[in-house]
This record gives structure tokens, C-alpha cells and sequence, in this order.
């Protein structure tokens, strides 16, 4: 019997099936976002020197020079493990009560009455500014967002559920100064650190006001932009408590 011949598989085409497949792959794959954290590393800015309407009980300054030497509000700190402690303390330290001679940012606590009442302001100098003849765009949007501001608040405060509304001073920031040689690592422990205090006293505050950690909003979020409405009223409070008002500062020499 005449041995059967087996019909030979055209691979021809086979590369090219490889390359749709693979085109498929990559365009339909998606990649989980980092959940760590959600701030913007802030962008550098150069100044030639501080804001003199600031006072330095509103400064939280973090300085590391050529040698990674460090220096957290003036003072040489050997350890950088202790940065996120230094800035809890400086968010923490007049949040119950003003010490006017203590060196850290004072609070302001407005009650529901006065938001709505510049709530009502504001609108009305937008609505003014707006029908003024000639007007321009950049200060009308700047109007608005004010009121928008102010409504934020308004919303706050209803979530938060209390009579008041705790603000650290609108000037309170964090300072960071690094040189241009001053090393990476030390560079990002800074950022860490600072991401951590951060993390801190929004966890402990979403576990006050809301019984769940700050990372569950955060998380949920993530996972669903569109449907989180109420967990971006909970992380919008958060960051008023807690604002992550952050300025890195490249330094001429």
C-alpha cells in the first residue's frame, strides 16, 4: 500500500497572525494605577527670596544641602525618619486651641452662619464683576472660584457634622529647599516622609469622623472615578483639615 503523503501547513501567514494578536494584547490590556499616592510631586519654582508677608509659624521649611546634611525649621536633624513626626506637629500643635506665642500655624474655626454668609458675598461680587462691560475673562473665573470655594466649605462642614470648621492659616505650607548635588535618596525620603505625615492625619481623621481609613476612600476611588461621589466629599473635607499646600524651591547658588 502506497504510503500516504502529509499535505504540508502553509505558515505563511503565521507571522502576521502573530502581529494582530499582539496588537490585540496591547490595546486591550490595562494597567493598574499606583494607589500610594495621589498628590503631584509639585512642580520646582525659583524664588530670590522667602515671601515676606509669611510668618514663619506658617513655614514647615525642610532644607538638605550638597553634603545631605538636613535641616527640618531651622534646626540640623540627623535622622530623616523623623521628618513625618516634625510635620504632624506642625499640623497638630494649635488644632484644638490658638497659642498665640507658641511658633506653629494658628486655625481659624468658622461657624455654618458666616460660610453661607460669604457664600452669598462672593456670588454677588461674581455676578457683579461678571456684568461689568469689559471685564476680564481671568477675573471673573477667579470670582467664581472663589464662590466655589466657599461652597466646598458649606458642603464640609455638612459632612463633617459639627458646628465649626477647623482651618489651618491659608499661608501654612511645606517648604522644601535641596540643592542641586543633594542626593536622590535623600531627596525622595523627603517626599516619602512628607506623603506619610500626610497619609497620618487624614487616616486618623477619616477613622474619627467616618469609621473607615483613609485608604479605603482613596482606594475606592481609584477603582471607580464615575461612581464616587460620596467618597469625593469624604477625601474633599480631608484635604480641607488637611491640605497639602507643598512648594519645592530651587535655590540660585
Amino acid at each position: 500500500m502506497a504510503k500516504r503523503e502529509i499535505p504540508e501547513i502553509n505558515a505563511g501567514s503565521m507571522a502576521d497572525i502573530a502581529f494582530l494578536l499582539l496588537i490585540f494584547f496591547l490595546v486591550t490590556t490595562t494597567m493598574d494605577r499606583d494607589k500610594a499616592y495621589i498628590r503631584s510631586i509639585p512642580k520646582k519654582i525659583e524664588i530670590k527670596e522667602p515671601p515676606k508677608d509669611i510668618e514663619t509659624r506658617d513655614i514647615m521649611a525642610i532644607r538638605a544641602n550638597s553634603r545631605d546634611e538636613l535641616m527640618v525649621r531651622e534646626e540640623k536633624m540627623t535622622n530623616p525618619d523623623e521628618i513625618s513626626d516634625r510635620i504632624l506637629e506642625f499640623y497638630r500643635y494649635n488644632e484644638k486651641s490658638n497659642d498665640l506665642a507658641s511658633n506653629f500655624p494658628l486655625y481659624s474655626r468658622t461657624p455654618m452662619t458666616e460660610i453661607k454668609s460669604q457664600v452669598a458675598e462672593s456670588t454677588r461680587q461674581a455676578e457683579a464683576v461678571e456684568e461689568t462691560e469689559g471685564a476680564a475673562q481671568d477675573l471673573i473665573d477667579f470670582k467664581w472660584a472663589q464662590v466655589a470655594e466657599w461652597e466646598k466649605k458649606e458642603k464640609a462642614l455638612k459632612l463633617l457634622g459639627k458646628k465649626i470648621l477647623p482651618e489651618i492659616s491659608g499661608s501654612a505650607h511645606i517648604r522644601v529647599e535641596v540643592q542641586e548635588r543633594t542626593g536622590y535618596e535623600l531627596f525622595a525620603k523627603i517626599q516619602s516622609e512628607i506623603e506619610e505625615a500626610l497619609f497620618e492625619l487624614r487616616d486618623d481623621a477619616s477613622k474619627e469622623i467616618f469609621g473607615e481609613g483613609y485608604g479605603m476612600i482613596i482606594t475606592r476611588i481609584a477603582d471607580n472615578p464615575g461612581e464616587s461621589r460620596e467618597d469625593k466629599a469624604k477625601f474633599e473635607l480631608l484635604k480641607i483639615l488637611y491640605p497639602d499646600r507643598i512648594i519645592e524651591v530651587k535655590p540660585k547658588n
